[in-house]
């Protein structure tokens, strides 16, 4: 899957992905990604950086 922004839903089918922050103070803090119609997901911080961006994943759940 890929998205035009590493905090937007943009581009990713709704139905099966969603994405919120982890905390609402804290928009470009860590996020959650719910996959599989809900059944997993994942927390991810995104780090900006010129030569290599990097999406770190923290936690990763799936039933």
């Amino acid at each position: 899957m890929t998205s035009q922004h590493p905090y937007r839903d943009h581009g990713l089918d709704t139905s099966k992905v969603s994405i919120e922050p982890a905390r609402s103070t804290q928009p470009r803090g860590p996020h959650i990604l719910y996959f599989d119609r809900g059944r997993g997901w994942l927390r991810y911080v995104f780090i900006h950086r010129t030569a290599e961006p990097q999406i770190v994943i923290e936690r990763l759940f799936w039933l």
